[in-house]
């Protein structure tokens, strides 16, 4: 679809700015029910358009509502690349990172795409490959940067192994996200704070050292 186009009334459209538009405010009706139950109708309701510039706009509802996710995940990928400064040691680094990564957790947007993942995603694959290349890798990349780079502050070559960092954000998740989506509110901040240190120490042993000499196998 071409980036502009001149209607009739000599006027010009920026399709790109429109389809942005409706997929944002067409968001949640797609939250509240599953896109094939979403009618072109319905969305131009929603966003006070005509059918027709719906239509002109978009290659059906399900192209609305892959838009609207999409753009919903680029929100929450700006901040994910916000990536916190370094702490001045190892242990101050990690904290800071799995602090950062339950802030995400908590975040209204990140609430909205894991009701999606769990609602839609059987029928829609690509919200999980989404999740992961917008959302779950680089958080794991930034930790495991951050990582090295507080071990190199310190002369030491220090890493942590993804399987760790995953099963950080998989217990922040439990801990924080899921709660607040069943129970439509914000987890209590002591709750949090206590799944915050105990992931970062958690994440913190894990880390090892480069340098040293694996052990030798019994």
């Amino acid at each position: 679809m071409a980036a502009r186009a001149r209607p009739s009334n000599g006027s010009v459209i920026d399709w790109r700015k429109r389809r942005q538009e409706i997929a944002d405010r067409a968001l949640p009706l797609f939250l509240a029910r599953p896109w094939a139950n979403v009618t072109v109708e319905d969305i131009a309701a929603e966003t006070g358009l005509s059918f027709w510039q719906i239509y002109y706009s978009f290659d059906g509802q399900e192209d609305v509502y892959r838009t609207s996710v999409t753009r919903l995940f680029d929100r929450l990928a700006k901040r994910v690349a916000d990536r916190p400064e370094p702490g001045k040691t190892v242990l101050e680094t990690v904290r800071k990172h799995v602090d950062f990564t339950a802030g995400i957790l908590r975040d209204r947007s990140y609430r909205q795409i894991l009701y999606l993942r769990i609602r839609d995603e059987p029928m829609e694959p690509w919200l999980s490959i989404q999740y992961r290349k917008k959302i779950a890798v680089p958080l794991i990349r930034n930790v495991k940067s951050a990582v090295s780079e507080a071990g190199n502050r310190q002369g030491l070559s220090i890493a942590v192994d993804d399987e760790c960092c995953r099963q950080m954000l998989a217990s922040l998740e439990a801990r924080i996200a899921f709660p607040s989506l069943l129970h439509s509110e914000e987890i209590d901040t002591q709750s949090s704070d206590r799944a915050v240190d105990s992931s970062a120490r958690t994440l913190w042993a894990a880390t090892y050292n480069l340098d040293e000499p694996m052990p030798l196998s019994a």
